[in-house]
C-alpha cells in the first residue's frame, strides 16, 4: 500500500504486483518498499529493524493476536504481524467424492491413494498440485515437514542426520507429492496448468482435491462455489495440525509518512477490518471466527499447535537453529525448484545424495564458525 499526502488528509493507493516474494525482496534491497507492505520471507528476523518500523504501541500484543512472537525482531520490538491464520490441509469438492462413492475422509496414505484411484476412475483429476508455481511447490518443504515433526529443524541442525533421509518429515512430504505425480493423480500438463484455471476446475468438479491453506475455500467461494460443497481434512499420517499465519505486513522504515502509515495500519488490522474485507480468517484471538476455526480443526482428534508455540525463541529473540537452518537451506538450493525436480526425477537417490552431501559439507563449515 502506498500513502500519498493530499490537502484534505491522506490518500491510500493499493499497489498490485506479480510474484510478490521476488519483487518485494528486490524492493527491500534498494529501499523502495511501499509504506505498508507485505514482508518478504527471505528477510531474516535479525534484519527486521533494517527494513521496517517498530509497531509497538499500536495495540498488538501476544494476548490479542495469534503468532505475535513471529513478528518480533532480534531487538525485542514488533515489526510485522500476520494478515490471517490458517492451516494446511486437503480441500476437496464434496460432490466429486460423492460421485466417486467415497465415504469418509482418508486417514492413512493407503486410504488416500485408494481415494485417488476412485476419482481417476470417473475421469476426474484427483489432486491439483500447480507444479509451475513457486508458492505451491514451496509448501512441501516450508510447512508440511513440520506437521510430521515440529522439531524437524532442531534435529537436522543439532543431530548427525541427513537433511533428507528416509522417515524424516522432509522425506515423507516430498515422497507423498512425488507419488501423486508418478501415479498420474494430478494435472497432466504440469508446465502449463494455471492457478486461476485450477480454481475453476475445482468449482466445476473437474479436479477433486488440492493441498493448500484453509483460507483457499474463500477464494473458491468468491468465484461462485457453494462453500457448503467444500470440505477439508488433514493430510494423512501427520502428527500435528499447525496453525500458521498467512502473509505478514509491516511498515517500511523508509516511509515518508510514518504517522499516517501507523494510523492506517492500526485501522485496517483492528476489529478484523482487513480479514473481513478480503474474506479470510482474522488474527484476533477474540474473534468468533477464529474461535470457531479452532473448534473445527480440533474435531479431527489430531493435536493442534499454534506456530508460535513450536518456535524456541531465546532471550535475544532469535531462534538460532532456525537461522542456521534457513541459511543452509538457501545455500544448498533446497527450495521450490528442488521440489519440482524431485517429484519428476528418474533418479531421486542421486538427487537426495547430492543434497545431503552439500548440506553436510556446509553444515560442517557452519559449525566451525
Amino acid at each position: 500500500m502506498i500513502l500519498k499526502k493530499c490537502i484534505q488528509g491522506v490518500k491510500v493507493e493499493l499497489e498490485l504486483i506479480g510474484d510478490a516474494e521476488e519483487i518485494l525482496q528486490r524492493k527491500a534491497t534498494v529501499g523502495e518498499l511501499s509504506d505498508i507492505t507485505l514482508v518478504p520471507a527471505a528477510i531474516k528476523i535479525s534484519e527486521y529493524s533494517k527494513y521496517f518500523m517498530p509497531l509497538d504501541g499500536l495495540g498488538f500484543d501476544e494476548d490479542s493476536i495469534y503468532n505475535y512472537s513471529s513478528g518480533i525482531g532480534s531487538d525485542g520490538k514488533l515489526y510485522n504481524i500476520d494478515s490471517s491464520i490458517s492451516w494446511n490441509g486437503v480441500l476437496y469438492n464434496k460432490k466429486v467424492f460423492e460421485e466417486a462413492g467415497i465415504e469418509g475422509i482418508p486417514r492413512t496414505n493407503e486410504e488416500f491413494f485408494e481415494v485417488c484411484k476412485k476419482i481417476k476412475a470417473i475421469n476426474k483429476v484427483p489432486m491439483a498440485i500447480n507444479y509451475k508455481n513457486s508458492w505451491t511447490m514451496s509448501t512441501w518443504i516450508d510447512t508440511l515437514p513440520y506437521a510430521f515433526n515440529n522439531k524437524f529443524e532442531d534435529e537436522v541442525i543439532l543431530n548427525s542426520v541427513n537433511i533428507l533421509e528416509e522417515g524424516n518429515g522432509l522425506y515423507k512430504s516430498l515422497n507423498f507429492i512425488r507419488t501423486i505425480v508418478q501415479e498420474g493423480y494430478c494435472e497432466e500438463d504440469l508446465l502449463n496448468y494455471e492457478w486461476e484455471q485450477c480454481k475453476k476446475d475445482i468449482k466445476n468438479g473437474e479436479v477433486a482435491m488440492i493441498f493448500w491453506n484453509s483460507n483457499y475455500k474463500y477464494q473458491l467461494e468468491d468465484i461462485g462455489m457453494n462453500v457448503e460443497d467444500i470440505g477439508i481434512f488433514p493430510l494423512p499420517e501427520i502428527n500435528e495440525i499447525i496453525v500458521y499465519g498467512d502473509y505478514r505486513f509491516g511498515i517500511s522504515k523508509n516511509t515518508k509518512y510514518p504517522e499516517a502509515a501507523k494510523t492506517f495500519f492500526k485501522f485496517i488490522f483492528e476489529d478484523d477490518r482487513y480479514a473481513d474485507a478480503v474474506n479470510i480468517l482474522p488474527i484476533s484471538k477474540n474473534s468468533d471466527k477464529s474461535k470457531n476455526f479452532l473448534k473445527e480443526i480440533q474435531s479431527f482428534d489430531i493435536p493442534v499447535i499454534i506456530h508460535d508455540n513450536i518456535i524456541d525463541y531465546g532471550e535475544d529473540y532469535i531462534n538460532i537453529n532456525h537461522e542456521k537452518y534457513d541459511s543452509l537451506r538457501k545455500l544448498t538450493g533446497l527450495n521450490y525448484t528442488f521440489v519440482q525436480e524431485y517429484i519428476v526425477s528418474d533418479n531421486v537417490e542421486e538427487l537426495s545424495n547430492d543434497l545431503n552431501n552439500r548440506w553436510n559439507e556446509l553444515k560442517s563449515k557452519e559449525m566451525l564458525n
